[in-house]
């Protein structure tokens, strides 16, 4: 899983992150950077197969970027997004493959056994924030996020 992400506030750059976790492997909850997405509450969706999620939670926590507020920065945010067939905030839900000849493409999801997708999200959302001074905000705002799924 590679989760990149970063957070702005009061127009700001706060913090940016990005993190790889290999299969097999379990986070690090002591490393000084996180940026973790997970999925909740899969259903399969019929258009692409995957068990795709109903819900997202996403965390991120690094060093702050901030001028004036040296220290580390964390925020969480979770975000419902609906059953695979009628998401909420869904822009699109990208075949990767498509653009290319459907001979192919069949060849190539037969040698490599893939089905790539990607789906992108819109949404309202409240980011909770713990600022280098341990102040907590919520803050409420738009979380625009992608999942991409590449084998079957």
């Amino acid at each position: 899983v590679v989760n990149v992400g970063c957070v702005v506030k009061d127009g700001k750059l706060a913090v940016v992150t990005g993190e790889t976790i290999w299969p097999g492997e379990l986070a690090d909850d002591g490393s000084p950077v996180h940026s973790r997405a997970k999925h909740y509450d899969t259903k399969k969706d019929k258009d692409t197969g995957y068990n795709a999620p109903t819900r997202l939670s996403y965390h991120w926590k690094g060093p702050s970027l901030l001028a004036d507020a040296p220290g580390s920065v964390s925020a969480s945010v979770d975000l419902p997004v609906g059953d695979p067939q009628a998401y909420s905030g869904l822009i699109e839900k990208v075949d990767v493959l498509a653009e290319i000849p459907q001979v192919i493409k069949a060849v190539i999801s037969y040698a490599a056994g893939t089905k790539p997708y990607i789906y992108t999200w819109m949404n309202p959302a409240t980011l909770n924030i713990i600022l280098p001074d341990g102040k907590e905000e919520q803050v409420k705002g738009v979380v625009f996020n992608e999942a991409s799924f590449i084998s079957s």
